[in-house]
Order: structure tokens, then C-alpha cells, then sequence
């Protein structure tokens, strides 16, 4: 009986680690499609943005857009759980940040697959077909 059960432990150890195996495969697949993130300096009177974004798993660093410019990342959302990037925003010397979750996956992930943000003093707007979408921003994290 002991052989038994010592053959079914490791036969269920072989199984969870081949299921595990393949489902990070399939979410690191095309068949979950990816999302891209734009963000767009759009603050008016042409001041520099400074941008920090960050997941609970990636930081994607602290960059300043000049004027018109953009950056943007591509992930895939996560299968099981939600994934969330925030950032922080400030166009003023010494002004307070600003921050917004830039992509919510409840919020998103049926609205857009490229989702691309004008960043604005009152707010960042995401463009949608013929439109945008425009928020508030939160003064704390």
C-alpha cells in the first residue's frame, strides 16, 4: 500500500508541475492577447511631464516626456488575477503628484487592447473610437 501511495504523490507532483508549466505558457501565448499602454504629454502651455509607472510587479522607471512626446509599454494581463499599473505625474517644479491607475483590468481590458492616455492638467483621457474618456487624477497613492 505504501508504494501505492508513494507512486500516486509523485504521479500528482508530475501533473501540478506540467498544469503550471503550461498555463504560464498559454498566458505568455498569443492566444491572451496583449494590451499596449500609451501615455502622452498633452500638458497645456508646453511644460515637461515627468512620468513614474509601476505594476506590483514592474517598475518601469521614472521618465520625463518633453512636449507631444510619448512612451508606452506592452504586457499581457494577467490571466488569474488583476493586473494594475499606476502612475505618478508632476509638471511643476515642486508641484504635489498626481497619480492615476493608467490600467485597470476591470476597467479596461474590454474598452482597449492599445490604450492610449493624453496626460493633461485636469486629467488624463483615454481616446476611445470617436471620443475620450476623461478622469481625475488622486493626490495620493
Amino acid at each position: 500500500m505504501g508504494q501505492k501511495r508513494g507512486a500516486l504523490v509523485v504521479w500528482l507532483l508530475l501533473l501540478s508541475t506540467l498544469l503550471t508549466q503550461v498555463l504560464v505558457e498559454v498566458e505568455a501565448n498569443s492566444f491572451f492577447p496583449k494590451s499596449t499602454v500609451v501615455i502622452s504629454n498633452q500638458i497645456e502651455g508646453g511644460a515637461k511631464l515627468l512620468v513614474h509607472c509601476k505594476s506590483a510587479n514592474d517598475d518601469l522607471g521614472v521618465r520625463w516626456l518633453d512636449p507631444g512626446k510619448s512612451f508606452d509599454w506592452t504586457f499581457y494581463p494577467h490571466f488569474f488575477t488583476y493586473t494594475l499599473f499606476f502612475c505618478a505625474f508632476r509638471w511643476e517644479v515642486g508641484a504635489h503628484l498626481k497619480w492615476f491607475d493608467i490600467y485597470k483590468q476591470q476597467r479596461d481590458d474590454e474598452v482597449c487592447k492599445y490604450c492610449h492616455w493624453a496626460i493633461r492638467r485636469d486629467g488624463p483621457c483615454l481616446a476611445v473610437p470617436g471620443s475620450e474618456m476623461c478622469y481625475h487624477y488622486r493626490d495620493k497613492l
